[in-house]
């Protein structure tokens, strides 16, 4: 008989999501030491039949709202009785009534688009997988589209068109160059104007870091006009990418464009050897990467439930 516990075995239950993930080939595998300091940052119910784990389900809060981050199991029955018991759990807790399955999740878990390329986030649910029916069934609502995009970088180059556009703009006086403190103006300020808190966190992180890493700018007279984020290679070869963003007022030069186009280039030169992304299915800046070469392999639904 099946029945749905806490957790009274920790290291059962790593054995468990380790025989899972190495069976799957989807997910990184978190060291024991990763995967029970994210089970003991959140909350958990494993299915057992007899003594043995044969289902579990991880889940956190941020902000009064419940992200479900793991949901792992030997047969869709077992999936099923396992949010059937957290749902129960939510609705008597009553601390929350909004549940997601998001990028926006605490806890981010890397996974692998395709072999031996990593991707740092999972952002929610497959399309193509046995779970995003099950939640549907359960009355979650897709909230948006994710694609996950890939490239080699080995073979990017910058094509003619994009060298045009970096020559044309610098008439007017904008340039993509490495951010100089003591020659340029306004990086804060930048994302203030863009309502991009979380790239001021970076960008001081940064300055405080040991290695202080560069960054690539778009620049007017010297002052910030875009941002893509520090660069650096992963010790995996992925070239990280945290983002574009350009002045409302400066937007349709093409400057964004040949920013990610510097970007990929420059993470080239630094020896990655790919770059992954991810973007909503809607979002504008998709043109973007498919002229970089990029392409769409996986797609997510971000889904989202309220209680009653």
């Amino acid at each position: 008989m099946i029945k749905i516990n806490e957790i009274n075995d920790l290291n059962q239950l790593y054995q468990y999501y380790m025989k899972k993930t190495l069976e799957d080939k989807t997910f990184v595998l978190l060291s024991s030491e990763d995967f029970l300091r994210m089970v003991k940052k959140g909350f958990a119910r494993v299915s057992q039949e007899g003594l043995n784990i044969n289902g579990f389900m991880i889940w956190h809060m941020r902000e009064k709202q419940c992200y479900i981050t793991m949901l792992i199991g030997d047969s869709l029955e077992i999936k099923n009785g396992l949010l059937e018991a957290f749902e129960s759990i939510i609705r008597k807790d009553g601390q929350t009534n909004e549940i997601l399955i998001h990028f926006m999740n605490p806890i981010s878990l890397s996974w692998y688009p395709k072999k031996n390329v990593v991707h740092p986030c999972y952002q929610g649910v497959l399309l193509d997988e046995e779970n995003f029916e099950l939640y549907q069934h359960h009355t979650y609502l897709v909230h948006s589209i994710q694609d996950t995009y890939y490239r080699d970088l080995s073979s990017f180059v910058i094509p003619d068109d994009v060298i045009d556009h970096l020559n044309l703009n610098e008439q007017e006086g904008i340039e993509i160059a490495f951010y100089d403190p003591k020659k340029h103006k306004g990086l804060i300020e930048f994302t203030e104007d863009i309502h991009a808190p979380h790239w001021r966190d970076v960008i001081l992180d940064n300055e405080k870091a040991e290695h202080v890493l560069p960054l690539l700018v778009a620049l007017k007279n010297n002052r910030v006009i875009g941002f893509t984020g520090p660069l650096k290679v992963e010790p995996n070869g992925r070239g990280y990418f945290a983002g574009i963003g350009i002045l409302e007022s400066e937007r349709g030069k093409k400057i964004g464009k040949t920013l990610f186009f510097m970007l990929c280039q420059r993470l080239k030169e630094m020896g990655a050897s790919y770059m992954t992304l991810y973007t909503g299915n809607q979002n504008p800046a998709r043109f973007i990467y498919l002229d970089a070469g990029f392409k769409v392999f996986k797609s997510f639904a971000t889904m989202k439930k309220t209680i009653k």
